[in-house]
């Protein structure tokens, strides 16, 4: 039974290079957005933060009017409660704002990180091939004959790989 390689990083400086260009449209649009969500997020924060301010100042104003000072008024009391019961939800909706940035931003470094780690599996499935190829050339060069073996189940180039192992037969039979 023929040891199958565990390295997925077989040729180190075209695999990175090709995972990382892989990166790049997805990380610039991936920024493109969260730029976007973050000025949104922001101006939402400045928002409801103007209006919390502008509850408080409602609040002070209608306390200061004597007909509305009695706290034995229901009305008053009620109303006092809806007020800060807004405040409230508005505090809540500049929180979820948060988490939707803070999850853009973990979902985009997620989705870069995983992407990359496709490349590099995805370039295994070529680079393992070409190492097989260069390590027959090396053989050759060094007058040996290669033992040719079947690339493994899933690699990518094996048609060139098959008009390769013809080449190299035709030209041993050639000598």
């Amino acid at each position: 039974m023929v040891k199958q390689r565990k390295h997925y990083l077989i040729d180190r400086s075209i695999q990175v290079t090709i995972a990382t260009k892989i990166l790049v449209i997805p990380i610039i649009l991936l920024t493109c957005f969260s730029l976007i969500l973050l000025f949104f997020v922001y101006q939402n924060s400045n928002y409801i933060s103007k209006i919390s301010a502008n509850q408080e100042n409602i609040i002070e104003m209608f306390m200061t009017t004597p007909a509305l000072m009695d706290k034995e008024n229901q009305i008053v009391v009620a109303g006092e409660k809806t007020f800060r019961e807004n405040l409230g939800i508005l505090q809540s909706i500049k929180n979820n704002n948060l988490i939707l940035l803070y999850c853009a931003i973990g979902i985009t470094i997620f989705q870069a990180v995983l992407l990359f780690v496709y490349g590099v599996y995805l370039t295994h499935k070529i680079a393992g091939p070409v190492y097989v190829m260069r390590q027959y050339l090396k053989e050759i060069h060094q007058g040996k004959t290669p033992q040719f073996r079947q690339l493994r189940k899933g690699d990518l180039l094996t048609d060139f790989y098959d008009d390769f192992i013809k080449a190299i037969k035709t030209l041993q039979t050639k000598k």
